[in-house]
């Protein structure tokens, strides 16, 4: 069990792994070098990635990772238990390394993966194997990205074009499933393998010549949660991701139980969603409590139409700014809403659940007690859309 991650560990020019640079379910350790899957052994489908504090934009540079150790799980469903990705990836890019065309990845299964296309490179890699990962600018801004196992060089991975990047720096990135990793962060600690010649450690980097990517809220104060409230499929998380969209600035993490799902990425569809959903549930209680411990800025997006589970939460965020968003479509609209969730997904909400959760709903619009939320701050407004 690593220590807990509610501290703040992002030192201007120190090198780690970024506490807000990550999903919140990977669980960083106090030194900021290492870490793993907060879930793993409750929820083994979960990816879990991170980035470093700081990226590169110019020069010859590496980094090293470690497979530390593969997390032993019960859960005998999974058919792949353990994996592992590194490489590089834009600071404003998916976690989900290799996911996204901004992100490049070496796959511990012997392939590279980069925008989800994946092509054979190298050889596999498990547990005890260093890879080195390696970005060479040219003076016109193209880079060249290739990789090392255990000293070894495996060839040219990826070639990228300056108009690609258009000048974005390039952070070390990890992406992992059932195991924990560490990189080689410390600039005395010599090397695990000599790197190729005229290349640099990142670490060893004058810190002039790196590059700052995280900046979240580092107090309760600086920070925010925003709670939305509404019935299922009445449009919640489309508003949601909006905000995100609209607000970059602000990194915010959004906490639900879909957003869970879509990092058990590799994994095909099929009749065990139910079970699935059911742990995302279950890691997403703890998660909220991880998020109110850990500044940052917050988005809760659950139905909360009932009164009891909103004031618990709430109060768990004292002292963050807390806002309460309730989405309100048109009977109708919702309808047609909820049916287009349902084809989507092929989720099935019993009708006598959708019952209570409309008149709780109702309760809360155009009860006696009406429209009160004495916890928030700053805003809290129905959207009827």
């Amino acid at each position: 069990m690593l220590p807990s991650q509610c501290f703040t560990l992002n030192v201007a020019d120190t090198l780690i792994v970024s506490t807000d640079g990550c999903h919140l379910h990977f669980e960083v350790s106090s030194d900021g070098s290492w870490g793993q899957p907060r879930f793993w052994d409750r929820f083994p489908l979960l990816w879990s990635g991170c980035r470093l504090t700081h990226g590169v934009r110019q020069g010859r540079v590496g980094f090293e990772v470690r497979v530390e150790r593969r997390l032993l799980t019960a859960d005998q469903e999974v058919k792949d238990p353990y994996g592992l990705r590194v490489g590089w990836s834009v600071g404003d890019s998916s976690l989900l390394l290799g996911e996204d065309e901004f992100s490049f990845a070496y796959d511990g299964r012997g392939k590279k993966v980069s925008d989800g296309t994946q092509e054979e490179y190298g050889e596999p890699f498990s547990e005890g194997d260093i890879i080195g990962c390696y970005a060479a600018f040219s003076a016109d801004g193209a880079v060249e990205l290739f990789f090392h196992k255990n000293g070894r060089f495996l060839g040219a991975a990826f070639s990228l074009s300056a108009s690609l990047l258009r000048g974005r720096a390039l952070v070390p990135h990890v992406l992992c499933k059932n195991c924990s990793v560490r990189f080689l962060l410390d600039h005395i600690t010599p090397q695990w393998y000599p790197g190729p010649m005229g290349f640099m450690p990142l670490t060893a980097l004058p810190a002039g010549q790196r590059v700052r990517i995280t900046s979240a809220p580092t107090s309760r104060m600086q920070s925010e949660v925003v709670m939305m409230v509404g019935l299922p499929g009445s449009g919640k998380s489309f508003w949601a991701q909006t905000l995100m969209k609209q607000h970059p600035e602000k990194k915010y993490r959004l906490l639900g139980t879909e957003d869970l799902l879509c990092v058990c990425v590799f994994v095909q569809s099929g009749g065990q969603r139910d079970g699935r959903l059911q742990q995302a549930s279950q890691c997403l209680t703890d998660l909220i409590k991880v998020a109110a411990k850990t500044p940052g800025n917050y988005i809760l997006d659950q139905c909360n139409v009932l009164f009891s589970a909103r004031r618990h939460k709430l109060q768990l965020f004292a002292g963050f700014r807390r806002r309460v968003v309730v989405i309100f479509p048109s009977a109708d609209e919702w309808k047609t809403r909820l049916s287009q969730r349902r084809m989507s997904d092929g989720e099935q909400i019993p009708e006598t659940a959708l019952l209570k959760l409309q008149g709780s709903i109702y309760l809360l619009l155009f009860g006696k007690k009406g429209f009160n939320f004495s916890c928030t701050q700053g805003w809290a407004f129905i959207v009827f859309m």
